[in-house]
């Protein structure tokens, strides 16, 4: 006689309840903000700082009116992707910097390859780029974006396969490959652009990975 397999309290238990879209939506273009204040700085010439104020917290505000009016059933679902989304995006990110700063280390790159970093921390701060204080702001300005850029793939796209992140870092890629060089005043080689790819190709393979398996 065959055993009956056996059933599980957890097999009698409803689904976690998914995120409502609109949920999603906000907080994923939310999270894109701190990206959003950087193209604007550089397109109009703001200072970072103002226009960080001037994106970052009218998305705060609006993430915190969109948890504040969210169903608590849907609250555990939510939960887990921001996680995914904020560990996966520290991972790429340090995944991004560490293969721009192996090839620099080897001699492979003739260019400073994070010479936006103490840029980032002068505009945020008003400090001299060598400034401590100014490179910390920039190096956490970095992360932020990196992370956010995560957690707004994580939130609006998790259902796509791994290498639809790649292609998301890509996109991100020609928008730094479009603004930074005039920005940063420095000429687009094709030492550059091989190397801010290889980078971005990483950030997406960790950001994919992670969302596939995790969120």
């Amino acid at each position: 006689m065959m055993d009956k397999p056996t059933m599980r309290v957890s097999d009698l238990a409803p689904p976690t309840p998914a995120v409502d879209p609109a949920t999603r939506w906000v907080l994923g273009l939310a999270s894109l903000s701190s990206g959003a204040a950087l193209v604007l700085a550089i397109v109009t010439g703001a200072e970072l700082w103002l226009a960080t104020s001037f994106v970052v917290l009218p998305a705060l505000i609006a993430v915190v009116a969109a948890v504040a009016v969210m169903r608590p059933e849907r609250q555990p679902a939510l939960r887990r992707q921001v996680k995914v989304g904020v560990l996966g995006g520290l991972d790429a990110t340090l995944a991004y910097d560490g293969s721009r700063g192996f090839v620099e280390r080897v001699g492979l790159a003739s260019t400073d390859m994070f010479k936006a970093i103490p840029i980032f921390g002068y505009g945020l701060t008003g400090r001299p780029p060598s400034d401590p204080v100014a490179l910390a702001a920039g190096w956490a300005f970095h992360f932020v974006n990196g992370t956010g850029f995560a957690l707004a793939y994580v939130l609006l796209a998790r259902n796509l396969p791994w290498w639809a992140a790649v292609i998301y870092a890509l996109v991100l890629e020609a928008f730094m490959v479009g603004l930074y060089p005039g920005w940063l005043g420095t000429t687009l080689t094709s030492e550059f652009l091989a190397f801010t790819v290889l980078g971005h190709v990483c950030f997406g393979a960790v950001v994919g990975v992670a969302t596939r398996r995790y969120a």
